[in-house]
């Protein structure tokens, strides 16, 4: 079993950890276990308990009620919480965070079956996901989080993205835009990039789908294969020098190809080209397709 300091306590369930040091002191929330120095140890048990009581709390609950409540009593409210109508998007990443914490697949199914009937699977991905995993990034940066909870949560996030595509209908015409999508080498998480092949294709453009960690050199034939195209990238945790990957790569485009980049690093690329256009987040990608 997993064990967690006060610290990830604090990354994993926004609780400072001055105040879960007083809500154990005054409401006898939690009993960690001590090390011979005296440093507080928590365990999965805590922490879940924890992630319900700060859910609760963000929806107004005040802790001296939910103080009262035993441990049987939090998890029913939790669980009315996230399924009710009302429930706001907080409440959703919440409860995402603590099925990953779980690894509940059943519970997952069941809350991602409620968030689509609530706002549909494109909106579930932009505004439930999207930020999920913008914190599971600095989760794991922290290592707040197990690389197993990491990889749980993210192939069944995958899982559905995967069959949200199968289920498109393909382009109407067939010579409409392609965009040839990829990972920078060493990048190996392609979550963003898969949902931006789901937005493309979604709305009626070809997509070539090359996936993670892509040496700058495996693109030369394909470029030449496909003159008119769009290249997307997305640059997050790569540990290489993006400016000279990038560079390479527009040398071999055609006069006609445009370089589409996005991603947490891409302020590390010193690249003054017109072929190249940046672009912040899925919004502005979404903006983007609809000017085509």
């Amino acid at each position: 079993m997993s064990t967690y300091s006060i610290k990830d306590l604090e990354n994993l369930t926004g609780i400072q950890a001055h105040t879960i040091r007083i809500w154990e002191q005054r409401y006898n929330l939690l009993s960690p276990e001590r090390t011979p120095t005296n440093i507080r140890k928590y365990s999965e048990k805590d922490l879940r308990k924890l992630l319900s009581i700060a859910l609760l709390n963000n929806n107004g609950l005040k802790i001296s009620k939910i103080a009262k409540l035993s441990d049987m009593n939090i998890a029913e409210t939790v669980l009315q919480l996230s399924e009710g109508e009302d429930s706001n998007i907080e409440s959703q990443i919440e409860s995402l965070k603590m099925i990953m914490v779980d690894m509940n697949e059943a519970k997952f199914e069941k809350l991602f079956s409620h968030m689509v009937l609530q706002m549909g699977f494109e909106e579930t991905i932009l505004k439930i996901f999207v930020p999920f995993f913008k914190r599971l990034t600095f989760l794991w940066q922290t290592e707040s989080v197990t690389v197993a909870q990491i990889n749980f949560i993210t192939s069944l996030y995958k899982q559905k993205v995967y069959v949200a595509i199968d289920g498109l209908s393909p382009p109407e015409k067939m010579n409409s835009k392609k965009f040839i999508m990829f990972l920078p080498k060493t990048e190996q998480l392609d979550n963003g990039l898969l949902l931006y092949n789901y937005l493309a294709k979604k709305r009626g453009f070809q997509t070539l789908y090359l996936g993670a960690s892509l040496p700058s050199e495996g693109l030369s034939d394909i470029l030449g294969k496909n003159p008119d195209s769009y290249l997307l990238s997305v640059a997050t945790l790569a540990k290489i020098d993006l400016t000279a990957y990038y560079t390479k790569i527009l040398a071999a485009c055609t006069e006609n190809q445009k370089l589409l980049l996005t991603g947490s690093q891409i302020n590390t690329v010193k690249i003054n080209n017109s072929r190249l256009i940046l672009f912040q987040d899925y919004i502005e990608f979404k903006d983007f397709l609809d000017r085509l």
